[in-house]
């Protein structure tokens, strides 16, 4: 099976996830990080899903499931230790337009290990072949991509708009930014030289706004 990536913005949007283990209180973390407004329903749960109902983090019935619970969603997730159920709540949530994720079985999508250094996201994915190396990858990444990178990127959004408005063709400011995001630029990152970096941006824009001037005149 083949997917396509895509990052989803949950923010504010209903999502319900069927299963009350930890395997659920897992998946309900990471949708609770997005952003999204969480309806839980299992006739028991764990403590940590209890707490969160506690704390109003999410929603919670206590109630054994049945397909006319789900409704105006856009994210179902069975997480049952039922393989019968996992089944039947992919098919009804498909009836329903959900995007089903299914916890070991056919899903309509999987989700990726990931690393995130505030807005910097980075994921990785095998298909659902292999979590474990997923896993692998992911802790062998996160040693590279350290919080230098969201800092970076903070940098960086800073001074997209200013390129933009010296720059107003499209290909101009990809030719741009392939000058300034260089092998140099990454080791300033790495090295976590993100005054230099900042440096790098401005002296580059100055650098654009000359040319302009001179071509100008």
């Amino acid at each position: 099976m083949k997917f396509y990536p895509v990052n989803l913005n949950l923010e504010n949007k209903k999502c319900f996830v069927i299963g009350g283990g930890e395997v659920a209180a897992r998946k309900i973390f990471g949708l609770l990080e997005a952003g999204a407004k969480v309806e839980v329903i299992a006739p028991e749960v764990c403590k940590k899903i209890s707490d969160l109902a506690t704390e109003r983090k999410i929603t919670l019935r206590l109630e054994k499931y049945s397909a006319e619970k789900i409704s105006d969603g856009i994210i179902l997730v069975a997480a049952t230790n039922d393989f019968e159920l996992n089944k039947k709540i992919l098919e009804d949530g498909r009836q329903k337009n959900f995007l089903v994720n299914v916890v070991e079985g056919e899903s309509d999508f999987n989700v990726p290990s990931k690393i995130q250094r505030e807005n910097f996201l980075l994921t990785i994915s095998t298909g659902g072949n292999s979590p474990a190396f997923s896993k692998f990858v992911r802790e062998n990444l996160e040693r590279e991509f350290d919080k230098n990178f969201g800092e970076g990127l903070k940098i960086i959004s800073r001074y997209r708009q200013e390129v933009k408005n010296i720059l107003q063709n499209h290909e101009d400011r990809k030719k741009f930014w392939r000058g300034v995001l260089t092998s140099e630029m990454w080791k300033l990152l790495k090295n976590g030289e993100l005054e230099k970096a900042e440096a790098k941006i401005k002296n580059a824009i100055d650098g654009v706004g000359a040319e302009l001037q001179n071509c100008s005149c």
